[in-house]
């Protein structure tokens, strides 16, 4: 194939980039040099739909494609045009090992080209952290095989690009790992610098006062407050792969996927527990500066046994290492 001029492929992006399948299209074509009939190949089921045919039966009909996968919106998308997300990224895989090594695909997920789908999980409204947070791990795990970090984070890319939906496609990833390679990856050995915590800026005082988080990095404010919402029920989880609503992502490296809960009782109180992180997690009073041990290390938890520690404005909350919020309240 030959090279595309910078306004050539800008053109094609904008054209086909906008959701995250046609994302997916346009990367491995660009970058992967598999054809358009090629991934559909890869991608679609051999299972006959409503009328007796098949989505595959249709990888020669390049209008079907064009309408149905590569330009169409994320929620015209059905399901069961696809074979399972697993055998759809073993088969891209072995596509692309024809012509690049290992560390060429993780670099094409991982690296610039992989921007590409990020950016049309964000224009379909999802919080990509989480799935930019598992891309960096894997980019500098050390206790997998390069194929094995391959592996799974092609499973994380085909699974947003097909499902359009980060929270499933990083949950499938973290499935795949503990199933497939017997081990996990829950704690990110890197993650990427934030690019400003999403959360809404306090407007005029009304009648209710709620409480919020603010991440301090060396002593300076990042980003704006998260407000903490009292009406979930389920609480709001923090770490680098929480996606629920409301839900922290915004953390360090050494902070693990699913690291602690935040949530309020009936009687007006929040608090914090830990979910059994690698690193632990502390609560420093903004009374007296005393700290409270939410959750200890792992490697420190012999005889433990977790409580829920209460919140109050003024603490602050450091998970792992260096991941530092301070409690404050206000209005949202």
């Amino acid at each position: 194939m030959p090279e595309m001029t910078k306004t050539e492929g800008s053109d094609e992006m904008a054209r086909t980039a906008s959701a995250p399948l046609g994302a997916l299209f346009f990367i491995m074509k660009r970058y992967g040099k598999i054809s358009y009939k090629d991934l559909a190949t890869c991608i679609l089921s051999e299972k006959p739909l409503a009328g007796g045919v098949s989505p595959a039966s249709r990888v020669n009909d390049r209008t079907w494609i064009s309408r149905y996968l590569v330009h169409a919106p994320v929620e015209s998308v059905k399901e069961d045009y696809f074979v399972s997300h697993e055998k759809a990224a073993m088969r891209i895989i072995s596509r692309l090992k024809k012509r690049m090594g290992n560390q060429e695909i993780l670099d094409m997920i991982a690296g610039q080209p992989g921007v590409v789908i990020v950016g049309a999980l964000a224009n379909c409204g999802q919080d990509t952290a989480p799935y930019r947070n598992m891309l960096s791990r894997l980019a500098g795990e050390d206790a997998f095989k390069i194929e094995e970090r391959v592996e799974i984070a092609m499973v994380l890319l085909v699974t947003a690009a097909l499902s359009g939906n980060v929270a499933r496609a990083t949950a499938r990833a973290l499935e795949f790992t503990d199933e497939i390679h017997g081990a996990s990856v829950r704690t990110p050995l890197v993650t990427p610098q934030s690019e400003g915590a999403p959360g809404d800026t306090p407007a005029d005082i009304d009648e209710r006062v709620n409480l919020g988080l603010l991440r301090i990095v060396d002593g300076y404010v990042m980003g704006s407050p998260f407000w903490l919402d009292a009406t979930n029920p389920d609480g709001i989880e923090v770490g680098a792969f929480a996606t629920g609503a409301g839900a922290i992502s915004d953390v360090a490296p050494d902070v693990s996927g699913h690291h602690a809960r935040i949530w309020h009782d009936e009687s007006d109180i929040w608090y914090v527990e830990g979910l059994g992180s690698k690193n632990g997690t502390v609560l420093v009073s903004g009374v007296d500066k005393s700290e409270a041990v939410v959750e200890p290390p792992a490697d420190e938890r012999t005889g433990w046994t977790g409580a829920p520690v209460a919140l109050q404005p003024g603490d602050e909350l450091v998970f792992g290492k260096s991941t530092r919020y301070v409690v404050i309240a206000g209005v949202k």
